[in-house]
Formats: C-alpha cells, sequence, structure tokens
C-alpha cells in the first residue's frame, strides 16, 4: 500500500465527528483515550481507505520513535475488536480501515472492491449469496464476505 502522512492542516468537522465515534467506542468498551489512539483514529478518518498497520506505524514514527510495531498492531485489533475498524487480508497482510457501520449512516448489506495500491475501496451493491444454487438448509450461514481486488483509475494510470 502507498505511504500516508499525517495531514497537519485543520481537521474537518467530518474527520473530528468519526475521530469521537471511536473515540466513545474505545471508552464504552473500558479502554484509555491516549494520544496515539487518537491519531491513530484520525489517520484512519483523514484517509478512508484500506491501510496497513505498518502505513500507520510509520505514518506515526517520526512524532513517536520509541512506538514498537507490536503497539500499533495491538492497537489495531483493539479497535476491530470493539468495532471501529474492519479488517480484511489481502496477500497474506492485514489491511484496515474505518467499519462502514462507522461511516455509513445507512447500515446497509454491501461489498467491497479494493485498490491493490492504495486502498481506495468502492461500494458494490451486488451480493452474491443471492446466486448461490447450492442448497444450505441443513447449514446455519452467519455471515459472509465477498470483495474483489484490483487498481483504481488513478493507480491504474501510474
Amino acid at each position: 500500500m502507498k505511504a500516508i502522512k499525517m495531514q497537519e492542516k485543520e481537521i474537518s468537522s467530518e474527520i473530528e465527528e468519526l475521530v469521537e465515534k471511536g473515540i466513545q467506542a474505545l471508552k464504552k468498551a473500558g479502554f484509555k483515550t491516549t494520544k496515539k489512539r487518537r491519531e491513530i483514529l484520525t489517520l484512519f478518518a483523514q484517509n478512508q481507505r484500506y491501510l496497513t498497520a505498518l502505513n500507520i506505524h510509520n505514518a506515526l514514527e517520526a512524532k513517536y520513535p520509541t512506538m514498537s510495531y507490536n503497539t500499533t498492531y495491538r492497537n489495531l485489533y483493539d479497535f476491530v475488536e470493539v468495532g471501529i475498524l474492519e479488517t480484511t487480508e489481502y496477500q497474506q497482510e492485514q489491511l484496515f480501515r474505518y467499519d462502514c457501520h462507522v461511516t455509513d449512516h445507512a447500515h446497509h448489506h454491501h461489498h467491497h472492491f479494493i485498490c491493490t495500491s492504495c486502498g481506495m475501496t468502492l461500494l458494490l451493491d451486488a451480493c452474491p449469496m443471492q446466486e448461490i444454487t447450492t442448497d444450505l438448509s441443513e447449514v446455519v450461514v452467519e455471515s459472509h464476505r465477498f470483495e474483489v481486488f484490483g487498481l483504481c483509475k488513478e493507480c491504474k494510470n501510474e
């Protein structure tokens, strides 16, 4: 994934609202609010795409040179556990982004196209579960995932 930087400009009200939703979810789950956690959430809110733990760690490394990669990773999984971030895997690497239930007020069922270069996502409204003809009456389907990976318009033209 492409590198990211913490944007030093003033944070928009939309970004601040997303960060605050995350902070409130952490508090509700019993986690402390730290400056590092707030900045990790800010990076996700500013970028609105899938990011790797390494993207986050590298973006914060100059400001927090003693912060370990394991600390970054642990925080991301805490955010997933609380429901702030969602995760997927591509080529044996975990990718993280704000959970759609946090960012999308409609809460509708959907799937994603994910750019393998920059992590940008597009919502896919179609669901392949509707096309399955296999008899599933003997099992209980608890969840499903469908993701399409490729290059977005900007990345394919680079």
